[in-house]
């Protein structure tokens, strides 16, 4: 609690008096807070324990836009996909097979959010990569096989903006509950 306070640039006073303790009681959980972090001072304390609200706030929005983005892209892509293969004659095949569990193979447990939706866009790019190639295909070509595949690794990458989208809505939960614990 005294942490987002001294994050957000109170004083120890003006901390004392909205937790209605003593102003020495906050200059003592203070120095307690510097010491364990190795922190010089309150600044760095804050950086070092990462109770910026704003900025962490700021982080996670941009990574649900983002992903946000990234699935307009796929839901765009699945379109062209379907169109590409109403246009050489309806031989793409029906509905895709069920997506695999993540486009590039690894699991969410432990993983950079960041480096995660990088790797979510470099699918994207190379699944629209894929329906650009398709389309330079002879008009006779049969593209289902290749219109299957787009549309299984779009899916895929679907579901895994959806899982990523609900992984940082819980680490933004949990980071917030962590800095009000901290505090």
């Amino acid at each position: 609690m005294i942490l987002r306070h001294v994050a957000r640039g109170k004083t120890n006073k003006n901390i004392a008096a909205e937790l209605g303790i003593s102003e020495q009681g906050v200059k003592v959980h203070i120095s307690r807070l510097l010491e364990r972090y190795g922190a010089e001072n309150r600044v760095e304390l804050v950086s070092l324990t990462g109770a910026w609200p704003e900025a962490q706030d700021a982080e996670y929005a941009t990574l649900s836009g983002d992903i946000a983005g990234i699935r307009a892209g796929l839901n765009k892509t699945y379109q062209d996909a379907s169109a590409f293969s109403e246009m050489h004659g309806g031989n793409g095949h029906g509905i895709a097979p069920a997506p695999r569990k993540t486009p590039n193979g690894h699991s969410n447990a432990g993983t950079d959010l960041g480096a995660e939706v990088r790797a979510l866009r470099e699918v994207l790019g190379e699944i629209n990569i894929a329906l650009k190639l398709a389309r330079e295909l002879p008009a006779d070509a049969d593209v289902g096989p290749l219109v299957d595949a787009i549309r299984t690794r779009v899916g895929a990458a679907l579901e895994q903006s959806a899982k990523l989208d609900a992984l940082v809505d819980r680490e933004r939960t949990a980071d917030r509950r962590s800095r009000q614990t901290a505090s």
